[in-house]
């Protein structure tokens, strides 16, 4: 809100905008009154103006004219006043002592006058005394008179401080005089690490536009020295009349502060550069060389609003709403502490890139946008004790039909072909970007997906009044792909509908375009939103009182708002609002203390990694620790990094740390977990080397069952295991159930091996002939197994041992029975049978029945990726009994996956880590271990190797000892990749890999539809 000038005092000073100014004036929208407000960018120009003043005890702020346009001319004002009232007070004082002077000689000149005349006139000793009483008549009525008569500009000083020099006006600021002596007194002991969550949103900042010169950077040290920040003006706001409304009422203070800083002058010692607040930087350039550079602020001009949340109890500060009204003006000055090297802020491009990264990490809080930080948790040390997301979406796609041909543009393509290949995808309509995709049904014109997919509802997708989008798409090999449909519905509707509130509600929905004109088709689906549970439903569960509880937080908040009755509004109301914000937190501290309820086992997890203290390397040619490696100032600190590991998926990765041991991180993410009870959180530590492939320092595996067994919130710190290093990580997980419940078979893993037992048989009737002699095909998309026939029926595993078959897309494959016969030429297929793995739960043994369908005119084709019974060209002839199990995670039967697939190379490096140290799960060992479920001839070459003396004992067998464990001591950095040559050596080899493997899918993807994968979320 802005406010007009007060009234110009005598002598004050009448600044004039800058030209500058006009071209980067802009109104916005202030986040803290929610009114349009013109604001400006700082100039060097302002900033001069700050640092040309004296120091800051003296309290003469500077021309603040030009920091606020018109918005801060009252500050400009009442510090030009404060200046003329001081200078006119001394002028009075000088007016006073002239006019007092010189009446008293009048009046003395007169009565020696007077009392010469009267003696004249009246002899004696009554002459004398009237002469007496006349002459102090006069010397006191004179003085008074013209003291009384004349008006001075300032008031008379009584008791030699000064009186009231102004008469306040109601949007005067108010001066800062007392704060910047105390800020001046506190500024230098204030604990430095405080600091470190700035320190790390600059290094972010830098680390993601880094100059090809520059490889990383890191933030080695921070210091706010001895100079504090100057306040130069602070006013309170009032929100306008369009936004107030009865629950901001006397709950929020709002503040607007104008600050700068000036640098004091010092010597060139850098015990002396550090009186000012530095950074110390460390740039990595080629071949790995640290340039160590001294940042120190020189100046600095800003304007803030912020809006503060008020509550009852200590620390009295909760939310805090922070926003520059315009981008601040920061100047650094920057000298490198290698002698070496040249002046930093000389070399081309590098001073530029480093002044506009920290200037676009001040500007991501520039009005509009603004800052938000819990002034609650960060005072008081709390631990967060609830998720940001409030809610799911949960969504299952079922199938499309009547949409445009996806094909029908291609002349190429006959009538009877022109089907289309379509896929689905969810997101969110304002942000755009899908984040889910369903797999790709080849020629199809009608497709059936079945998939399920859920999305999480935040403050950000509240805030902004999202629609959930799905679209449907037809995917093309060689152009861009074509839009065939699309469905919006509003958030807001969904939550608040009561046949998609807390439950699952079928819909179908015509197709639109982008822009909402009808198109042919429809979208068949269901959709409901689930929020998080109640205090109430947990108190239930855990046998308590709900109204006893609910009684007795109101009391307490009535006894602490007891003197609320003063207030000139209506006290009831801001009792019952700090009532249901009491309710809110002490919900969360009662459902944060207990642990989560197996009633609900699907919830939100927030997983946040804070920091890594005392991270050191081992010696990669020793067996001991490096002693230097506790040395900050050690070349060799690792750079680390974290990746979170969900049920065998990699979700999320966090920013490299530069060369430190105790890297600060400061990263979370949220995630949607099915079963709590079965989920399993690992977090990888690597290095981040050049010329190397990243070795793994450690890893920490989190049961959930386990960890969360006594409370749904923890925050601890965990021991890195199973790499080439130490150290402890501070981890802080938040658990929150929702109110689903998920069908048993759609809790399970994404990842899974399906175990099928070595023996399947015909029931509800018998095969036909031809089909009882065909040999069995068992297959997943990425995997598949055999079966043959047996004389007395049925079919079974050549060496007896169950079939196993890595799946890496549960809730979008089947398995695919083919029964195979040979015939000249290529193996001929009879007949099939489908089985959707999402109806299959995990860990627990069923037996199935597949049905058999005769095959023909695409009929297995079809199947093959419809969920739904084969239709017209396809006749069932029988059923086929199988006895399956579902293993969740990764086995050694997806280690051919893992060859094309770094994402789950990396998952499995991980968990190999994990399972050397025992952290991993025992009970899969065995199915872990496993390599292959195909029928290779590998008995005989067994033997032959037996015989040759490879299995017991000799030279042959120690080889045959170091090749199963080479991955082991590569990983550790043993054997041969002790080495930084072999190392080196390795990356290049994998360097090559990856390129082939990129040219090989770009020429695939020529001829065949690439599958669209979830990815991996990496920190902003």
């Amino acid at each position: 809100m802005s406010a007009s000038p007060g009234p110009a005092s005598s002598g004050q000073r009448t600044p004039t905008p800058s030209a500058s100014r006009s071209t980067s004036s802009r109104t916005v929208t202030d986040p803290v009154t929610h009114l349009a407000l013109p604001v400006h960018d700082n100039t060097s120009e302002e900033l001069l103006a700050v640092s040309t003043k004296s120091t800051p005890s003296s309290e003469n702020p500077p021309n603040l004219d030009s920091l606020r346009h018109s918005q801060m001319n009252d500050v400009v004002d009442a510090e030009a006043r404060k200046d003329d009232v001081v200078n006119n007070v001394r002028q009075t004082r000088t007016e006073t002592a002239t006019i007092v002077a010189a009446t008293a000689f009048g009046s003395s000149l007169s009565i020696l006058l007077l009392s010469r005349l009267l003696n004249g006139v009246k002899a004696g000793w009554a002459g004398t005394v009237f002469s007496i009483g006349m002459c102090g008549i006069l010397g006191l009525v004179a003085p008074a008179s013209v003291l009384y008569f004349w008006n001075p500009k300032s008031p008379i000083q009584l008791d030699g401080e000064e009186t009231q020099l102004h008469k306040p006006e109601s949007d005067s600021p108010e001066t800062a005089a007392w704060f910047n002596t105390l800020l001046h007194s506190l500024w230098p002991i204030v604990n430095p690490s405080l600091f470190i969550s700035v320190a790390d949103m600059l290094e972010d900042a830098l680390q993601a536009s880094l100059p090809k010169l520059i490889h990383g950077v890191r933030v080695a040290d921070i210091g706010q020295g001895s100079e504090a920040l100057r306040i130069l003006a602070i006013r309170s706001l009032e929100a306008g009349d369009a936004t107030r409304s009865s629950d901001d009422e006397g709950d929020f203070i709002n503040l607007e502060v104008a600050v700068a800083f000036r640098a004091r002058a010092h010597g060139k010692s850098l015990k002396d550069r550090s009186g000012n607040p530095h950074i110390l930087m460390e740039f990595q350039v080629a071949g790995g060389l640290l340039l160590p550079v001294w940042i120190e602020l020189t100046g600095l001009v800003a304007t803030t609003r912020m809006r503060i949340q008020l509550m009852p109890n200590p620390p009295f500060l909760s939310a805090m709403t922070l926003t520059f009204l315009g981008q601040p003006k920061v100047t650094l000055k920057c000298t490198p502490l290698a002698k070496s090297f040249l002046n930093v802020m000389d070399i081309p491009g590098l001073s530029g890139w480093l002044q506009s990264a920290i200037d676009a990490a001040v500007g991501e809080y520039v009005a509009p946008r603004s800052l938000n930080l819990d002034l609650k948790t960060m005072l008081s040390g709390r631990d967060q004790m609830d998720t940001a997301t409030v809610g799911i979406v949960v969504v299952i796609i079922k199938s499309a039909v009547g949409h445009k041909d996806g094909d029908g543009g291609k002349f190429w393509e006959s009538k009877a072909e022109k089907r289309g290949d379509p896929y689905a995808t969810i997101g969110w309509g304002k942000w755009g970007k899908p984040v889910w995709s369903s797999r790709i049904i080849e020629n199809e014109g009608s497709p059936v997906w079945e998939e399920i997919a859920v999305l999480l509802v935040g403050p950000s997708e509240l805030n902004a009044k999202e629609k959930l989008r799905v679209q449907v798409w037809d995917s093309d090999r060689g152009a861009a792909d074509d839009l065939l449909g699309t469905v919006e519905v509003n958030l807001h509707d969904l939550m608040n509908d009561s046949k998609s509130q807390n439950q699952m509600s079928s819909r179908t929905d015509g197709f639109t375009d982008i822009n909402g004109t009808e198109w042919p088709g429809e979208l068949r689906w269901d959709v409901g939103y689930f929020a998080k549970t109640t205090l109430e439903q947990h108190l239930i569960e855990k046998g308590e009182n709900v109204d006893e509880v609910k009684r007795a937080i109101a009391h307490d908040t009535e006894r602490e708002l007891r003197e609320a009755e003063t207030l000139e509004h209506d006290a009831q109301a801001e009792i019952d609002k700090q009532k249901q914000a009491d309710l809110k937190d002490r919900s969360d501290e009662i459902i944060a203390g207990s642990p989560p309820i197996e009633k609900w086992p699907s919830g939100i997890l927030t997983i946040q990694i804070e920091q890594i203290r005392g991270l050191v390397v081992q010696n990669a040619r020793g067996s001991a620790v490096d002693d230097e490696a506790e040395d900050e100032g050690a070349q060799d600190l690792p750079s680390a990094y974290c990746t979170v590991i969900l049920n065998h998926s990699r979700v999320y990765k966090t920013r490299t740390k530069l060369k430190t041991n105790k890297p600060f991180f400061a990263a979370s993410t949220e995630r949607f977990i099915k079963d709590w009870r079965t989920a399993t959180v690992i977090i990888a530590v690597r290095d981040s080397r050049q010329h190397e492939i990243d070795p793994l320092i450690g890893v920490v595996v989190l049961p959930l069952k386990t960890v969360l067994q006594a409370r749904s919130q923890i925050n601890e710190a965990f021991p890195l295991v199973g790499g080439i290093g130490f150290g402890r990580i501070q981890l802080s997980l938040v658990f929150r159930s929702v109110q689903a419940r998920l069908p048993k078979p759609l809790l399970g893993w994404d990842i899974a091996t399906l175990d099928i037992q070595p023996h399947a048989r015909a029931t509800g009737g018998t095969l036909p002939a031809d089909l009882t002699a065909c040999r069995l095909v068992l297959r997943t998309v990425n995997a598949k197994g055999k079966m043959r026939p047996q004389p007395d029926g049925g079919w079974a595993q050549k060496r007896g041992k169950p079939v196993r078959l890595a799946v890496k897309r549960r809730f979008g494959e089947c398995l695919l029975v083919e029964f195979r016969k040979n015939s000249l030429g290529p193996d001929h297929t009879p007949a099939f049978g489908t089985l959707w793995l999402k109806d299959v739960a995990d860990e627990e043994e069923a037996v199935v029945q597949v049905p058999v369908w005769r095959s023909g005119h695409g009929a297995l084709e079809r199947a093959r990726v419809n969920a739904e019974q084969p239709g017209e060209g396809a006749e069932r002839v029988g059923t086929l009994e199988l006895t399956v199990k579902m293993w969740p995670g990764l086995s050694g039967y997806h280690k051919a996956l893992a060859e094309n697939d770094a994402n789950l190379a990396d998952v499995m490096q991980v968990l190999d880590a994990a399972e050397e140290v025992g952290e991993g799960d025992s009970a899969h060992d065995s199915l872990y271990d496993g390599e292959s479920s195909s029928d290779s001839e590998d008995e005989g070459a067994n033997e032959s190797k037996t015989q040759n003396g490879e299995g017991e004992g000799g030279i042959l067998s120690e080889v045959k000892g170091y090749r199963e464990r080479k991955e082991e001591l590569h990983r550790k950095h043993r054997g041969m990749m002790q080495w930084s040559a072999v190392r080196k050596l390795a990356w290049v080899g994998h360097n090559v890999e990856e390129a082939a493997g990129g040219v090989e899918q770009k020429v695939k993807s020529k001829f065949k539809h690439h599958q669209a994968e979830q990815g991996m979320d990496v920190e902003a």
